[in-house]
């Protein structure tokens, strides 16, 4: 289901001979889990396009029956002004959001999970390449499902690699979204290393993204990965 809202787009924005603008950047990232208790954590990101965006998040995690994980936290954003010359990351964003996340098990060492992420966004206006001291609010509804296959064949010592394929689609809805109601497609291919609470994952993801202001205008975004992952394990200490 996924994958067709990806390949979709791309073809009907070249069917309709829509301007598809490609661009090639890095996406760095950190992501970090403390866990509290038996039933909470922090979880707190950081990442990085180079012309595209930095972003700060943190939320609070409540961990469910089954594996199931509910979020809400707060956002800082600094994004690209539309229609200036320079690439300087000024405009800013505030967004509340909150998520679930569902894992799944297929096998021994593949698993299927599924994200459901709401953002609530608070947006700098911005006035022929100007920014403005108002802000003008869209929401968005983010789904992801993640396949992640273990290779314990490869394994060295306690280091597991792994594969991921992973597949987002972000939708815009609210006063202010005009035309563009698919915002982008976030898919990618990566290769994982485990030890023990840190893992490292990089790869390729392809964003297919839709300008929200200028109409049939898209981003092919070709970005290389290196997401770091670590769980920081209070519990442990307390019983150490």
């Amino acid at each position: 289901m996924l994958l067709l809202w990806c390949i979709n787009p791309w073809h009907t924005a070249h069917a309709q001979q829509k301007d598809v603008v490609d661009e090639f950047a890095a996406w760095k990232g950190i992501l970090l889990n403390t866990r509290l208790t038996q039933r909470n954590s922090i979880f707190t990101d950081l990442h990085h396009i180079g012309k595209s965006f930095v972003v700060i998040r943190a939320g609070l995690t409540q961990h469910l029956p089954y594996g199931v994980d509910v979020t809400a936290g707060y956002a800082r954003v600094w994004l690209t002004v539309p229609g200036a010359k320079d690439d300087a990351l000024k405009r800013n964003e505030r967004r509340p959001w909150m998520q679930v996340a569902v894992p799944g098990k297929i096998g021994r060492d593949i698993s299927l999970g599924t994200r459901v992420r709401y953002d609530l966004r608070f947006r700098q206006r911005v006035v022929a390449a100007e920014l403005q001291p108002k802000y003008d609010l869209t929401q968005r509804i983010r789904l992801q499902e993640t396949l992640r296959l273990n290779l314990p064949s490869l394994q060295t010592g306690q280091v597991l690699p792994y594969i991921v394929l992973s597949d987002e689609v972000l939708l815009n809805f609210g006063k202010y979204v005009t035309h563009n109601t698919f915002d982008q497609n976030r898919l990618s291919l990566m290769l994982g290393l485990q030890h023990k609470d840190l893992r490292l994952q990089t790869g390729y993801m392809h964003r297919f993204v839709q300008s929200a202001t200028v109409p049939n205008r898209y981003t092919s975004n070709h970005n290389a990965v290196v997401w770091l992952f670590y769980t920081l394990d209070l519990r442990k200490q307390e019983h150490e």
